[in-house]
């Protein structure tokens, strides 16, 4: 079966008259400066801003799944297509995937919260990843340049492999290549 792009046609809808905003049937939405997101993201403290953003992610996680249905049935790239575009609506940036053998490696192109939001979209991208998929996930920031952040998907053991590598001075393609090592969790 045929799984269709993601397509976002009137999935976002300003009514203007009420002052709301609101984003495919999901409850109302506000549009807030980014350095007063990340600000109060900031003075929550680290685990509240992890709960935070597995909340927002896992909300674009139904949504993909309500259209597509069993994510095993629609096929990790078409998933993937519409969690980038939940994701885009919600104004993160352009996502991609790129597969370094087993290894998955998300990217996101032009994402507004620049550095300081790194760990804010790791956490949505953990929790879009564990609702669409129903399987547990960690996000780990790989690497960094003015416009592509890349986070590495896997296991919490293979996140934790790659944050201890990457703290001892492995270059990102290293993590990666030692993740296809036996024990390496890719």
């Amino acid at each position: 079966m045929v799984q269709p792009r993601f397509d976002p046609s009137g999935s976002l809808k300003f009514d203007l008259g009420r002052g709301h905003v609101t984003l495919d049937g999901s409850s109302g939405r506000m549009l807030v400066p980014i350095d007063e997101l990340l600000e109060l993201c900031k003075s929550a403290g680290a685990d509240a801003m992890r709960n935070f953003g597995r909340r927002l992610g896992a909300e674009a996680g139904r949504r993909a799944a309500s259209r597509l249905g069993p994510a095993d049935k629609a096929g990790i790239e078409v998933v993937l297509d519409h969690l980038g575009g939940d994701l885009a609506l919600m104004g993160l940036g352009s996502m991609g995937i790129e597969r370094w053998g087993r290894a998955l490696v998300v990217t996101f192109d032009g994402s507004p919260l620049g550095a300081a939001g790194d760990a804010l979209l790791g956490a949505i991208v953990e929790g879009a990843l564990e609702r669409a998929f129903g399987r547990d996930v960690a996000a780990v920031v790989l690497a960094r340049d003015a416009s592509r952040v890349r986070l590495f998907v896997g296991s919490a053991a293979g996140a934790e492999k790659a944050r201890a590598w990457l703290a001892g001075g492995s270059s990102w393609g290293d993590v990666l290549t030692r993740m296809h090592q036996p024990g390496g969790n890719a």
